[in-house]
């Protein structure tokens, strides 16, 4: 079976020839194609060849295009720090929204197509569509709402001015979440099969459900919306600890969920399974850290193995790390999780 079939089976509760595999290689691939960080998160040609490179080495199911998370929000108008050997992140000694005021007076709707950096990861969608998208799933990053509002504000800011002025944070929040749609917009028009949204902020560790759901929920039920009206499947992201399941199931209904713990009020991932079974496909969840940064190639492998044989039967599963390959990690471990894949990931 192709990456694709694989991939789309897993999605649709189907058993394939084995359980696909993803490392969510982003960042790293840029070391198998031999350039720099500040090179591939802003060059479409290089990060599309790195991702295509690294498919064809290692042989994984499914491409994701996570560049870093400030990709709209530099568009968006924040000042934006490009190491050389390290992800984009902002300058939070010059945040675009400096005070209350600055949600409504500086957040203003962008054209992606027509910015810098979402028109390159259109760009960088296009050409991995045109050179590997038959064969290949293709999964488009998208930060959600909130996130993109706390790479402007500041996380600890943000939180503060949700309480305190609510009515200015949605409005900001309305207007990134219209510049999302046209977004998922633009990346259906490339072909891509997916659109990723990182939920980052939906989880027991950062706030209520309640306040998260009054904060974002509408908006991201708007890009989900959106993501179907376009015929992509939508896969949730979350890498918080005690992740709300339900209510991503209940405002999102993605097609899969990606995470890195066990949802808040599951015990273990047996419970997991069996609640989302033919409902949600679960993406996940190999310790990144512990295991892919820290460990050595055959402590992956049984991680690896523990896992297909709690999620694998019945579809519904796809191994992957609980949140991007660690950019600096060793690519043995990577190598490791398809081993596992290939000779523990048949259904029977």
């Amino acid at each position: 079976m192709t990456p694709l079939e694989r991939f789309t089976a897993a999605i649709q509760f189907k058993e394939a020839d084995r359980v696909p595999c993803m490392p969510i290689i982003c960042g790293a691939s840029r070391r198998i194609y031999g350039c720099n960080y500040e090179e591939w998160s802003q060059n479409a040609d290089i990060a599309a060849g790195s991702l295509l490179q690294a498919q064809e080495l290692l042989g994984f199911d499914a491409i994701l295009t996570a560049i870093d998370l400030n990709v709209e929000a530099a568009d968006l108008g924040q000042e934006t720090i490009f190491p050389f050997d390290d992800q984009a992140y902002s300058n939070f000694k010059n945040p675009l929204i400096k005070k209350p005021q600055d949600y409504v007076a500086k957040i203003e709707p962008v054209e992606p197509s027509k910015t810098k950096r979402m028109a390159e990861h259109i760009r960088m969608c296009d050409i991995l569509m045109n050179e590997g998208g038959k064969r290949v799933p293709v999964l488009g990053f998208v930060y959600g709402p909130r996130g993109g509002l706390s790479v402007l504000r500041g996380p600890e800011l943000l939180f503060s001015d949700c309480m305190k002025y609510p009515e200015e944070v949605h409005e900001a929040l309305t207007v990134i979440t219209g510049v999302l749609g046209d977004y998922i917009r633009a990346l259906s028009r490339t072909g891509i099969h997916a659109i990723w949204v990182e939920t980052l902020f939906g989880c027991h560790k950062q706030m209520s459900e309640k306040f998260w759901l009054d904060m974002e929920g509408v908006h991201l039920r708007r890009l989900a919306e959106i993501t179907r009206e376009c015929g992509l499947m939508l896969i949730a992201h979350s890498s918080g600890v005690d992740f709300y399941l339900d209510a991503h199931m209940e405002t999102m209904a993605p097609d899969a969920i990606s995470c890195a713990w066990l949802p808040d009020g599951c015990s273990d991932w047996h419970e997991v399974k069996q609640k989302c079974a033919g409902k949600v496909c679960i993406i996940g969840h190999v310790p990144p850290i512990d295991l892919l940064y820290l460990g050595r190639p055959d402590e992956v492998r049984e991680e690896c193995k523990k896992e297909l044989r709690e999620m694998g039967q019945g579809g519904g599963f796809v191994l992957a790390p609980g949140w991007e390959f660690p950019y600096n990690a060793s690519l043995l471990n990577a190598k490791a999780m398809m081993e596992a894949a290939v000779s523990h990931g048949k259904y029977r």
